[in-house]
């Protein structure tokens, strides 16, 4: 088969020629060999009149020496290609084990592979244009995080009053996490003891110790991130119960 290809200045006429060595187990070398044959013509008009029906080759470009390259082809889609079960038939004996295959093979099989995982309750999602695989546990302990989620929303929208219980000082920008409770106090002091600063809250101008005390937040706003499984809320005003 001939092709056209491109080098510096000219364009160019090749020979490609293919043969196969066969490896056994539905696998073979497929050796393809580029033989350039002469340039054509600097005008590409000029080139592909000279040679009607001859297709461009992106392949080519940039080249006027021959070579030959060698890959591996598969004739069949259902046989592992490597890992720990080469040559073995694919199968749903090892689903985790298959899973893994799924995300580390690239080639026509990935969607057989696929297949026999989304069969068995597994779920493909793209995720920040990569697409992972999760198994039926990951699903369901996902299922299980959205519905916790939900329910705090509920309670946070129906809430007039709020109380939490620090196990540690908030950060120096005024954050405090609680699972997927993101408190924000609006007004922070700067403290330091024994080499190391801390930070507190500040009420009615004094700044208040909440580690392992009940706060009893009155007046909040919030907002809600669906995408990371947050609800923000912003501290308006709160008491230090005793």
């Amino acid at each position: 088969m001939k092709a056209i290809g491109f080098a510096n200045k000219f364009y160019t006429l090749w020979e490609i020629s293919t043969s196969r060595q066969s490896l056994g187990n539905g696998r073979y070398y497929q050796f393809t060999r580029y033989t350039y044959i002469k340039n054509i013509s600097m005008d590409r008009e000029v080139a592909f009149s000279k040679y009607p029906g001859i297709e461009f080759n992106e392949s080519l470009r940039g080249k006027s020496k021959s070579w030959e390259s060698c890959k591996t082809i598969w004739d069949n889609v259902d046989t592992y290609r490597f890992g720990k079960y080469q040559y073995m038939k694919i199968g749903n004996f090892d689903l985790d084990y298959l899973a893994w295959y799924w995300d580390n093979v690239y080639d026509d099989h990935k969607k057989y592979v696929e297949n026999i995982l989304v069969d068995n309750g597994y779920v493909v999602e793209n995720n920040h244009g990569h697409e992972i695989i999760l198994s039926p546990s990951e699903v369901e302990e996902r299922n299980q995080m959205k519905k916790k989620f939900q329910q705090q929303v509920d309670l946070i929208s129906s809430s007039v009053i709020l109380y939490l219980t620090p196990n540690h000082n908030i950060d120096y920008d005024g954050y405090y996490r609680d699972d997927d409770l993101v408190y924000h106090f609006q007004e922070v002091k700067e403290n330091y003891y024994a080499g190391t600063y801390y930070y507190l809250p500040v009420l009615n101008g004094k700044a208040k110790r909440i580690k392992n005390k009940t706060l009893k937040i009155t007046n909040f706003t919030y907002t809600i991130n669906q995408q990371l499984n947050d609800i923000n809320i912003e501290v308006l005003d709160f008491e230090v119960e005793k």
